[in-house]
């Protein structure tokens, strides 16, 4: 018993961990004291690198990651550990709510005036009025599912904020059951 109850403690203190970052992240984003090191930034390189940080997740679900980043992307002006963040957040989301053997696909457009990366899941999906509140703070869809997979409901709300400094956005796209695909629209700039 004592060994369970401190397991449960140890998860508690992650999550009130995780919780507390996010909050300050959030609050320096906010208040215009989070500092940004804009540099030109290979996005297909932040995605490999995240998609490698996931990989061991993905593995013990049988769930197939499959990266489509092409090499050739435009560089883009941004933070690179931002942005690195910014993919870590939506992926680990994808990760998280597909069940065993499942699959989650990055891939990329290029457009005149941005580049777009959507990262599409074959998860549980979100339920239609729910996406509109997506990237609030504090919001999360299923809240018992939430907590016991360890989210906090800030990640999709500093993906939000974190694109909004890089001058781009986010949007979702999802059905119950049926999978989610986000979509992060980076602004080509000179570099």
């Amino acid at each position: 018993d004592a060994r369970r109850f401190v397991d449960i403690m140890l998860k508690q203190a992650q999550r009130l961990d995780r919780l507390v970052e996010d909050l300050l992240i959030i609050s320096q984003i906010e208040l215009g004291e989070m500092r940004f090191r804009f540099e030109e930034v290979a996005l297909a390189d932040v995605g490999a690198g995240v998609v490698s940080l996931m990989e061991a997740r993905a593995a013990a679900k049988r769930l197939h990651i499959d990266n489509r980043l092409p090499g050739d992307l435009p560089p883009l002006r941004g933070d690179r550990d931002r942005l690195s963040q910014v993919f870590v957040n939506v992926l680990d989301n994808a990760v998280k709510f597909t069940p065993d053997g499942g699959r989650v696909t990055i891939d990329a457009e290029v457009s005149s005036d941005q580049v777009t990366v959507t990262i599409a899941d074959t998860g549980t999906g979100i339920p239609r009025e729910d996406i509109a509140r997506l990237g609030e703070r504090f919001y999360r869809v299923d809240k018992t599912r939430s907590r016991e997979l360890g989210g906090t409901g800030r990640g999709l709300s500093i993906v939000k904020h974190l694109l909004h400094a890089h001058g781009g956005k986010m949007e979702i796209e999802s059905q119950s059951g049926r999978g989610t695909k986000v979509s992060l629209f980076f602004p080509r700039q000179t570099v």
